[in-house]
This record gives C-alpha cells, sequence and structure tokens, in this order.
C-alpha cells in the first residue's frame, strides 16, 4: 500500500506560518481580552488623574502626553517583537545616543548635511543592532549578558565621539527639526506623534499580519519545535535585534529633531523603561506572548501616571517609586496571566 509522501520540515514551516486572512483576524489577535483589560486600567488611570485636575483630560495636556510618549513608545514596541521572540535589548538606549552623536557630529564637525547625516546616524544603529544579533545567534550567549556589555561599549562610542559634550547650535537651514520633531501636523498635533504612530502601524502589521510574526511567537514561546518545524530561528532574533537598533535611531533623530542638541548620556535607562512598557502592556518575560497595542497602552499608562503625578505637584523621588509600583504590579498580573494561560 502506497505510504502518504513526508512533509519536509521546511514545508510544515512553510504551512504553519502562512498570515491569516482577512483583517479581522488581525484584529482579532491584537484585541484580546488581555488588551482590553489594559485599556481599561488606561482609562480608569486617566479619569482618576482628572478627578484630582481637571487639566489632565484637556487636549493640550493630552497631546503633550502623547509626544512625551513618542520616543519610548517607538523604541517600546520594537522591544516587544524582540521579547515575544524570546530575547531583550539592553543597548537600545546606548544606540539611541550613538545615532544621535553621529548625525550631530556629522552635522556639526564635518559640515554634512543634517539629512545625509541622518542617514548614517540610522545605519550605524542598524550596525550596532546586526553586532548584537550576531553576537547572542552565534555564540548563544544570554541577550541579557551580551547587550548589557554591548551597551557599555556603544555608550563608550557616544562619549568617545562628542568628547562627553552636548553636541548643539546647528547652522543647517533644512527643514530636518520641522520634520524630525518641532514642526505640528494639522496645526496642533506634533509631529513625533506621527512617527510613532507609523512605526506602531508598521510594526502593527509586521508582527500580526505576515509570516515573519508567526515565526517570531513560534521562536519565542518554543524555540525547540519552531527550529524542527523549519524556522530559522537565530534569523528571527537577528531581526529583533535589527528591529530595535533602528527604533532606537529613530527616536533618537525624533529626539534630535525636537531638542536641536544631542548628549552622549542621552537614553540612559531608556531600555529598561522599553521593557517596562512591554510588560505593562502583557507581553510576556518568558516570549511567545505580547502585542503591539498593548505595548503601547502600556507606554501611555507609564506616561499618565508620569504626568498625573507632576500636575499634582508630587516630589520626583515619589514620581519614581509609584511608576516602580506600577511596573511591579504589572508583572505580578503578567505572571499569573501566563501561567493560567499555560
Amino acid at each position: 500500500m502506497p505510504q502518504p509522501p513526508e512533509i519536509r520540515p521546511a514545508e510544515r514551516a512553510d504551512a504553519d506560518v502562512r498570515p491569516t486572512r482577512g483583517w479581522k483576524s488581525a484584529w482579532g489577535r491584537a484585541f484580546l481580552l488581555r488588551d482590553f483589560g489594559i485599556a481599561v486600567v488606561a482609562v480608569l488611570i486617566g479619569l482618576a488623574f482628572s478627578a484630582a485636575s481637571p487639566v489632565f483630560l484637556s487636549a493640550y495636556n493630552l497631546l503633550n502626553l502623547l509626544r512625551q510618549t513618542a520616543e519610548l513608545g517607538i523604541v517600546a514596541m520594537a522591544m516587544t517583537v524582540l521579547i515575544v521572540s524570546g530575547e531583550f535589548d539592553l543597548s537600545v538606549g546606548a544606540i539611541y545616543a550613538v545615532a544621535g552623536v553621529v548625525t550631530g557630529w556629522l552635522a556639526k564637525h564635518l559640515g554634512v548635511d543634517l539629512w545625509a547625516a541622518a542617514g548614517c546616524g540610522l545605519a550605524a544603529a542598524l550596525i550596532l543592532g546586526f553586532l548584537n544579533g550576531l553576537l547572542v545567534s552565534s555564540t548563544r550567549i544570554n541577550s541579557f549578558i551580551a547587550t548589557l556589555s554591548t551597551m557599555m561599549i556603544y555608550r563608550g562610542i557616544a562619549m568617545v565621539l562628542s568628547q562627553g559634550q552636548p553636541i548643539s547650535s546647528f547652522t543647517s537651514k533644512t527643514a530636518f527639526f520641522d520634520v524630525m520633531g518641532r514642526g505640528k501636523g494639522f496645526g496642533t498635533i506634533p509631529v513625533p506623534i506621527f512617527w510613532m504612530a507609523a512605526w506602531g502601524i508598521l510594526l502593527f502589521v509586521l508582527l500580526h499580519r505576515t509570516a515573519f510574526g508567526v515565526k517570531a511567537y513560534a521562536t519565542g514561546d518554543n524555540p525547540e519545535a519552531a527550529a524542527l518545524a523549519g524556522i530559522k530561528t537565530a534569523g528571527v532574533k537577528r531581526a529583533g535585534f535589527l528591529l530595535t537598533s533602528l527604533a532606537a535611531g529613530l527616536a533618537g533623530l525624533v529626539s534630535l529633531g525636537y531638542l536641536k542638541t544631542v548628549t552622549p548620556t542621552q537614553g540612559t535607562g531608556l531600555e529598561l523603561e522599553a521593557i517596562a512598557a512591554a510588560v505593562i502592556g502583557g507581553t510576556s518575560m518568558a516570549g511567545g506572548v505580547g502585542s503591539i497595542v498593548g505595548t503601547f497602552i502600556g507606554t501611555f499608562i507609564m506616561a499618565e501616571v508620569r504626568t498625573g503625578l507632576v500636575l499634582l505637584g508630587t516630589d520626583a523621588y515619589i514620581q519614581d517609586a509609584f511608576v516602580g509600583l506600577v511596573i511591579a504590579f504589572a508583572v505580578i498580573v503578567n505572571v499569573k496571566l501566563t501561567h493560567r494561560g499555560g
């Protein structure tokens, strides 16, 4: 009796990772009960702060809140893709600084056009991200340790290039600063919000609509099974590191566009805030679980708490402690939901 043809691993992988048809299924994956619960928390926090300070829900304050969220949101949403695939990147804050410093150094000291310098800054960020991915995938060193070491190296590069000094007083007459940070769309909406929205939509489609997203979830959930199914898990993770470095570079340029200055120490702590925003948004530290929408809401919640406490006149040290409590609570809930789901 003839036996059915055996399906090779690569063929199984192609069958398994084919994206589901229709936007309906993609939106269904994004707006799971967990994301809905996080959105409810964000609304409740907003209502609580608005009761204490009516200014909180004003259009001006909300737009300002979103503008302040933009750079962290850009990095955190990319970090979500990487965490979903089972890895971390602690060097994003340093890459954020390197991209800005390279751009500023080329424009200020070599007279390079700001747009060309910005392209070089993004290229530098991508090179550093490639090195991160290569280090982790080729040596199989834990990404926490690997990127902790590269974080120090990259921060040193930023310090050496800038000689430890801020770079500012640009003489360029191009529209770079308006396009990247200081301009306003429709006369009222700060440009960084558009950058965050565009980047978020791109990552939403990538993670929730494409075969790459399915491979990322499979890699983070069970890398051994994913490899047996023919998924090149090392390639998926390297792509994740490239995404986080590109996001850090873009965020660095948005910061330069808004502030018109760069410093070698900027972005310190950005990596931890990005991971915290992803976790608050429901991303599992163990990999395999997370969404772009949830991370955006998590980023928004962090900004809500900080802005609300500022409006209430709370001491800065208490603000950090309160944000820490919010993160701790989110991690506890995340772990409980993950174990229940398992």
